[in-house]
């Protein structure tokens, strides 16, 4: 690829980044059904030539932002289980880095975008998001050896996978999406895991 061609293309991604801020900004505050792609071009300070050129809907536009959603979700992984290392320490950096996502305020606005399309068409929420996410996959993976290894007892590793991520979202991502309250310091997000990982633990150590 030559400069002139790179130049190019780094220019593109450039405002198709800045399309998609700006449509977030603009559902978040108007909703789906109130929000224009006129708008959308304003304020990404765009023509709307160039909204249309990366998205040829609102639709479709929408779709991307969905996808960046889920593939925050599918890029952050577990690390496999180590034997010989503390439960309680892999237990909390796997509780660390579900915070780190569900408290982003990327991640919640993201979020905020998605749902409130998503209750009003529950139709369109079955067709677009997938059941589970790699991070929950692969807590259930690592539960799953810890229960073999002998250091847990889980008979369900789907369930207790669900309920650790549960106890995170339950404090870290549903209060501050809905502002109910502000969203966790460092200092909370570490009391979290530690209270998460205890509580799970109290559960089902050996």
């Amino acid at each position: 690829m030559t400069s002139k061609s790179a130049n190019k293309g780094r220019l593109t991604d450039r405002k198709r980044a800045a399309i998609m801020e700006a449509a977030v900004s603009e559902l978040k505050q108007n909703g789906f059904d109130n929000t224009s792609m006129d708008r959308i071009a304003e304020v990404a300070s765009v023509s709307k030539r160039t909204v249309y050129n990366h998205f040829p809907s609102k639709e479709d536009l929408f779709a991307a932002i969905v996808d960046e959603l889920m593939s925050r979700c599918q890029l952050i992984e577990v690390s496999d289980y180590t034997p010989g290392e503390p439960i309680a320490t892999q237990l909390s950096d796997i509780g660390q880095t579900a915070v780190d996502l569900m408290a982003s305020p990327e991640f919640q606005d993201l979020a905020r975008v998605t749902l409130s399309r998503f209750l009003q068409s529950p139709d369109l929420a079955r067709e677009m998001m997938i059941d589970s996410t790699q991070f929950e996959a692969g807590l259930i993976v690592w539960l799953e050896t810890a229960h073999q290894e002998g250091n847990l007892q889980i008979p369900d590793a789907q369930l207790a996978a669900k309920q650790f991520l549960g106890l995170i979202q339950s404090f870290a991502f549903w209060p501050p999406l809905i502002g109910k309250e502000a969203p966790l310091t460092e200092v909370q997000k570490k009391q979290l895991v530690e209270s998460t990982v205890s509580m799970f633990l109290a559960q089902y150590s050996g």
